[in-house]
């Protein structure tokens, strides 16, 4: 992670300059999607939710003309504001306030053309944010980007949803750019990929669920801590109240506090 993390090559496909101070935490191939894909769509308005420490709101700022990034920490306001003037920061958990603020959005004449998925990994919290978005009547053609859909959990909120029910899908690839198998450096967990959600119009036929790396996936998650960890997730409520007992640091510490 460490590599992907101080990779400042410039992207072939934009003359966009990566500022190396804020942390990215996405592959290359992610971020040159990312660029690629906001430097076509050029947003009126977008949405981030899990803003971090900015890596990927800098380029979301870039290519829109307002943003609004949401996180549960108040530290990306804090650190953030001064770097970003067209960006708006909430401070919340997303499924409190994405209504309302698609709601303003709408109100305010803007119109929301990209949204980014990237705050609670778990599988629960990726199918609220997700469910969330496409419940609401957005009058706008909308591309949606979730990011870790190479993960386990996240990847089964993502297949959660019931594409089929909404008649304004025209597109849903939960491969949209490959993720990765961390077989020595990462305690043998998968993290990374995009999914991509395409919104617009009313469609003859319900969208189906794409999955490019469906194969890939499936081997990789044999080979994987993911199953081991899934059978062990009824423990997680213990190892929290253990953390705050012995007042020891957890490694998400570090989005409430960037300077511990």
């Amino acid at each position: 992670m460490t590599e992907i993390n101080k990779d400042n090559g410039l992207p072939f496909i934009s003359s966009f300059q990566v500022n190396t101070d804020l942390v990215w935490q996405m592959s290359r191939s992610e971020k040159y999607a990312l660029i690629g894909l906001l430097e076509h769509l050029k947003p009126n308005c977008s949405v981030e939710i899990g803003t971090f420490q900015g890596g990927s709101l800098q380029v979301i700022s870039e290519f829109s003309e307002k943003v609004y990034s949401i996180d549960i920490s108040p530290e990306p306001k804090r650190t953030l504001q001064p770097l970003f003037d067209n960006v708006e920061f909430i401070v919340d958990q997303s499924v409190n306030v994405l209504h309302d603020l698609f709601k303003k959005i709408e109100e305010a004449g803007e119109k929301l053309n990209f949204v980014l998925v990237d705050g609670d990994h778990s599988r629960k919290g990726v199918h609220d944010d997700l469910k969330m978005i496409l419940d609401y009547p957005h009058k706008n053609d909308l591309v949606i980007l979730m990011h870790d859909s190479y993960n386990p959990q996240c990847r089964k909120g993502m297949k959660d949803i019931d594409y089929s029910s909404y008649d304004n899908i025209e597109y849903v690839e939960l491969d949209y750019i490959t993720g990765s198998f961390w077989h020595n450096g990462n305690n043998r967990e998968m993290w990374g990929g995009l999914a991509l959600i395409k919104v617009g119009g009313n469609q003859n036929t319900p969208a189906g669920v794409n999955e490019s790396a469906r194969n890939s996936f499936k081997v990789a998650q044999l080979h994987s801590i993911h199953i081991i960890k899934d059978k062990l997730r009824f423990l997680s409520p213990i190892k929290k109240r253990i953390y705050k007992q012995l007042k020891m640091r957890h490694k998400a510490d570090k989005y409430f506090d960037f300077e511990k």
